[in-house]
């Protein structure tokens, strides 16, 4: 579909692309209160009147008074004050609150642009799975939140991983959705060329990638073994093998999944790297091989950074994000090495646009 064709929908095109730009900064924000050990602050989930936050010293006391009841603060933070709760009570509160501001910003142009004809057939199907997504980001974001209230002082960095890459992919949905408006529907499923068949293999290591950046950082394994590109001078320290299980070892224990995440990092960079060259001269990608180098080298970079630095703030988040950006360019290249869709769905597209610009007379 090109621009001009496309006009009709600019008006959902700019809604979806502010709706990545807020999950961008969701991103950053979960970056910054996990980094913060900020996400068990708030221990109820009230999504009505959980939007305000306590207003005067009493609901300051008694909000205090129920972090003080969960194993975080006796385990960890005994030595916290009411100021110092304050501060980390801020993060995960602008954390939940910006999740009611997505949910606003993505329903209520959802259902006026539904009232103006502009969501139909596929874009209508599209919008409800974006909304159904996001609810269930959400939903998963209180299933993590839930494992560190009652038996353990951290939350599960299983959960952890789930709601991450339910939010990755959330994203990725909105994005997808965009280049279909702006370059015609087509199937995730490739269209049979190499490029097509090798960039999907591409995204399945990426996928690995992130959920083990999710599983480093719900066992704050990136504050150990701060030297680049050994181990403090080993490639693999005998206690990353120390559980003697590999699915405890690698999944389980600081040592064993930064030992993965550090040295899979190659492996993305080899094959990304790999990809690139033998697409060198595949126009159909759009360039998408040169952004794809540029990607993977700042994520490698910022990756490193923020081990040396034992996971200095803004490296941490910058290093989430850029997870979110190789992950954007890859879907770029999956796009344009998707299958067409048939004449079904075009016929489809024609119609939202005639009854865009049908309502644009009235």
């Amino acid at each position: 579909m090109s621009n001009a064709s496309a006009h009709p929908l600019r008006p959902v095109v700019i809604w979806l692309l502010t709706g990545c730009f807020l999950i961008a900064c969701m991103v950053a924000i979960g970056g910054i209160t996990r980094l913060t050990g900020s996400g068990l602050s708030i221990t109820e989930w009230k999504p009505i009147i959980g939007a305000l936050p306590p207003m005067n010293e009493v609901e300051w006391h008694e909000a205090f008074d129920k972090y003080k009841q969960i194993p975080e603060y006796n385990l960890i933070n005994q030595h916290m004050e009411l100021d110092d709760f304050k501060e980390i009570f801020f993060w995960e509160f602008l954390h939940r609150n910006w999740g009611r501001l997505m949910g606003i910003v993505f329903i209520v142009p959802f259902v006026w642009f539904w009232g103006k004809g502009l969501l139909k057939g596929w874009l209508m199907r599209r919008g409800w799975s974006i909304l159904i997504g996001g609810g269930l980001v959400g939903a998963l974001g209180w299933f993590m939140v839930v494992s560190g209230l009652e038996d353990n002082p951290d939350v599960s960095q299983y959960r952890l991983a789930i709601h991450l890459c339910a939010a990755f992919i959330v994203f990725c949905l909105v994005l997808w959705t965009i280049f279909d408006i702006r370059w015609g529907r087509r199937s995730f499923l490739g269209d049979g060329t190499s490029a097509a068949k090798w960039s999907r293999w591409l995204l399945l290591i990426v996928m690995v990638q992130i959920i083990y950046g999710a599983f480093t950082a719900g066992l704050d394994a990136g504050r150990i073994y701060n030297t680049w590109p050994l181990m403090n001078g080993e490639f693999m320290p005998a206690n990353v093998t120390a559980f003697g299980s590999l699915w405890k070892d690698f999944t389980d224990h600081r040592d064993g999944v930064q030992f993965i995440h550090r040295n899979f990092a190659w492996v993305v960079a080899i094959a990304v790297i790999w990809f690139g060259h033998a697409n060198r001269r595949n126009k159909a990608l759009k360039g998408g091989d040169i952004l794809l180098f540029f990607a993977v080298f700042i994520q490698f970079a910022l990756g490193v950074l923020t081990l040396i630095t034992q996971v200095w703030l803004p490296l941490g988040v910058l290093h989430q994000l850029g997870a979110l950006l190789l992950l954007s360019v890859l879907l770029h290249v999956l796009h344009h090495t998707g299958r067409v869709l048939p004449a079904e769905a075009v016929r489809e597209a024609a119609d939202v646009r005639a009854d865009a610009i049908g309502h644009r007379g009235q």
